[in-house]
């Protein structure tokens, strides 16, 4: 919902999309108007799917058709009956993650069922995930970090709870936690700062969390040593991307590693190099550029073949872009991202 106009008119002409869905604003801005925008210059969007809160209502009506030809649809009005679900080759895509950054044009990240299956299912396998947890998704959903890390859909895949945040504030989500009774979280570095700051001054018992998860960004030692004692939890600290590379701290780690870096890929058979400005590999404790390719790791972007040509090497290595250094042990610390490029998770 951050994106406007620009961004999401790409999207559109490169996926080709025939339907929005979301409110009809939010934090002031009129999202139903740019979809509208939207549709009115391009041959795709045709149909915006709002969703009112109860008690409110859309300008736009219900069941309206504009002179585009752009049909507007409240969804609590939708009551089609269910179809048949088409079948599918697991190899075919799910779904798209837009990838993240300043970048003006977003690109569109193809993730396939059976490439996403695997992600959560092995990354709530790895932090022990049962039916009996409830995770607070604290971050927008539509990030690959609360959605499949293992997030929202591996925590629905082991018949757990999803609570979501519908205010981001350290306040509101610890008072999530306390009356939901939340085990699991993901949070990046900022938002872990302001929960530890918040704590004296919110009546609220955050004695349910078993795990928080940080990452999106380096997180200093101070923030990681306060965790544990602060939160009474464990913490693991993840670094990925949208592109489908991840790593993680494991819960046997030693403090040392859950302190100090961001983990071990999540898979045995992802390939990473740490190389210089050169494509030489760099020794271990030496800072370079993350290349990954793995089983769960893109091959191209959709519709981007000039992006393409940037983002892999010859031998099929994705250029993460972001800076690390590897431990001895096989651990990643990121360093940063050269100035202007996407940022992880």
């Amino acid at each position: 919902m951050a994106h406007r106009a620009s961004q999401v008119s790409h999207l559109v002409r490169v996926g080709q999309a025939v339907g929005y869905v979301g409110p009809p604003t939010h934090q002031g801005f009129d999202l139903t108007a740019m979809a509208a925008d939207i549709a009115a210059r391009g041959p795709f969007l045709r149909r915006v799917f709002t969703f009112e809160a109860p008690g409110e209502s859309s300008p736009y009506g219900g069941f309206t058709v504009d002179p585009a030809g752009c049909q507007y649809y409240p969804l609590g009005s939708l009551d089609s009956p269910p179809e048949r679900p088409l079948a599918q080759s697991a190899d075919r895509v799910a779904f798209f993650l837009v990838s993240g950054g300043a970048a003006a044009e977003p690109a569109l990240v193809p993730r396939t069922h059976d490439d996403y299956a695997y992600q959560v299912r092995a990354a709530a396998e790895l932090v022990s995930l049962t039916g009996k947890n409830v995770y607070l998704a604290a971050l927008p959903a539509g990030t690959d970090f609360a959605f499949g890390c293992p997030g929202i859909v591996g925590t629905l895949s082991v018949g757990g709870t999803v609570a979501l945040a519908p205010d981001p504030g350290a306040a509101a989500c610890l008072s999530v936690v306390a009356r939901e009774r939340v085990t699991v979280t993901s949070l990046e570095p900022a938002a872990a700062r302001l929960w530890l700051d918040s704590l004296p001054a919110v009546r609220a018992d955050p004695g349910s969390l078993r795990l928080v998860q940080i990452g999106g960004g380096p997180l200093d030692r101070a923030t990681a040593e306060r965790m544990g004692p602060a939160l009474g939890c464990r913490l693991q600290q993840v670094f990925g991307t949208a592109e489908g590379v991840l790593t993680l701290t494991r819960p046997a780690d030693p403090d040392e590693t859950v302190l100090t870096t961001q983990g071990r890929p999540l898979s045995p058979d992802d390939e990473i190099r740490v190389d210089d400005a050169d494509g030489k590999d760099v020794p271990d404790g030496k800072c370079g550029e993350l290349l990954a390719r793995g089983p769960r790791t893109l091959r191209g972007y959709y519709r981007a073949p000039d992006l393409n040509a940037r983002s892999f090497t010859p031998d099929g290595y994705f250029r993460t872009g972001a800076l690390v250094r590897r431990t001895a042990d096989g651990g990643l610390v990121v360093t940063g991202h050269p100035e202007g490029h996407a940022s992880a998770l």
